[in-house]
């Protein structure tokens, strides 16, 4: 049986690629944890001065952990004799930077951004044009076909195009299933990038996410990091419901569904947690079992579930404060009986609001947070407490504008004389 020359490569740099998804998982870890602590106005996040160098090198001669968690906490940066201000700004774009970075090289090697992503949107064009054009054809392109991106097809584009979707099959089952280094240190990496108080790799990190979920999801030892380590931060993100979240609340609500549906429910969704969720049917001989979708080794296609249903997701929001396991059995039967996106979305939703005003309450009694990074959003801004948003009261008065004002003056103004033909 041929290889794809992707897997080819990337078995042969598995020795390199290891060690690189470990430290990438350390350096972040070390990089955020003083903000995600709250430890973010201590020395230790300040770029390196000149007049702090003496001490660095003291630390660093000694080496350990203590030079490398200063290090790459302030980013790495030495400045010299710049100004406080400048150098603050520099070090907060050094950490998000190299953050937003990761994710946008993980989302080119799953396609989710890229050349590659072009590929699968030229073929989902393809596929929607035959479905509307099952009546009269519609006229063709003067210029030939056209790539997802505008750019003309070559004659040799059909060939290129399965070449790259050869790697696209084949990368996410090398980076998730084949290399268990890799694979641990890549979804902990991810799990924890969900977590930094950074809007943009959050909203990026969801998508690779759900392609984590379609890769890996059937897998029993996966289990853990998904049903548990996965679906707790993603609950945790909408129940504290920080300020930095807000806007995109809903992607990190689809990630918690996608896991619940694989996990649990024995449903599985369309790529990227699309679509209702397609239930698959209990086996008769196995009780609490479910058969395996079809789609299991497709990944682009929706991918599968764990056959055999996992308690840990349960067990996460029985933890909870307020939720007890008759209101989880009771989203549950509502999340089978409405398999829709929305329906679903909007029972995970209520279970966490409930979650989250008894948080609130039982953490200062006023439902307030601290001011800072992680102060809580309030009720306008939340998604949780949308419905408590105030209506838009209409105004008080007739609206005036200037067009209006001169269409009063413009009889008073008219010269004498006949009228003119276009009034």
């Amino acid at each position: 049986m041929l290889s794809c020359p992707a897997t080819l490569y990337a078995t042969h740099m598995a020795p390199l690629l290891a060690p690189f998804f470990e430290h990438m998982k350390y350096r972040l870890e070390l990089t955020w944890q003083p903000v995600v602590s709250g430890a973010a106005a201590s020395v230790t996040t300040k770029a390196l001065f000149s007049a702090d160098c003496q001490a660095a090198a003291a630390i660093a001669a000694r080496g350990g952990d203590e030079w490398f968690a200063q290090c790459y906490a302030r980013a790495g940066l030495f400045v010299g004799d710049l100004d406080a201000v400048t150098a603050e700004a520099a070090v907060e774009k050094g950490r998000v930077e190299v953050t937003r970075a990761f994710c946008d090289m993980l989302q080119s090697c799953l396609a989710l951004k890229g050349d590659w992503a072009l590929v699968l949107a030229y073929q989902s064009k393809e596929e929607q044009a035959k479905k509307i054009n099952m009546g009269p054809q519609s006229k063709p392109n003067p210029g030939g076909p056209i790539n997802a991106d505008g750019t003309p097809r070559t004659q040799a584009q059909s060939g290129l195009d399965a070449r790259k979707k050869l790697r696209i099959e084949k990368l996410p089952h090398f980076l998730f299933l084949e290399n268990e280094a890799i694979a641990g240190n890549l979804t902990l990496t991810l799990i924890q990038c969900m977590g930094y108080p950074d809007a943009y790799t959050c909203r990026r990190v969801t998508k690779i996410c759900h392609r984590v979920l379609e890769v890996a999801a059937w897998a029993p030892h996966y289990a853990n990091l998904l049903g548990n380590q996965m679906f707790t931060q993603a609950v945790k993100n909408i129940v504290l419901e920080p300020k930095w979240m807000v806007g995109i609340e809903w992607d990190v609500i689809n990630v918690a569904r996608d896991i619940y549906c694989r996990l649990v429910l024995g449903q599985y969704l369309q790529p990227g947690g699309q679509g209702p969720g397609l239930q698959q049917v209990a086996l008769p001989y196995s009780p609490g079992e479910y058969e395996q979708a079809k789609s299991v080794d497709r990944p682009l296609q929706g991918g599968g579930i764990l056959s055999k249903p996992s308690n840990l997701p349960r067990q996460v929001l029985a933890s909870l404060p307020g939720i007890n396991m008759e209101m989880i059995d009771e989203m549950e039967k509502l999340m089978k009986e409405k398999r829709g996106a929305k329906d679903q979305k909007d029972a995970l939703r209520d279970l966490l609001r409930l979650a989250s005003d008894n948080l609130s309450r039982g953490v200062d009694g006023t439902g307030s947070a601290a001011a800072g990074l992680f102060d809580r959003a309030v009720a306008e801004e939340s998604l949780l407490h949308g419905q408590n948003r105030p209506a838009v009261q209409d105004l008080p008065e007739k609206l005036v504008t200037r067009s209006m004002i001169e269409k009063q003056r413009q009889p008073e103004e008219q010269p004498d004389g006949p009228p003119s033909l276009f009034a």
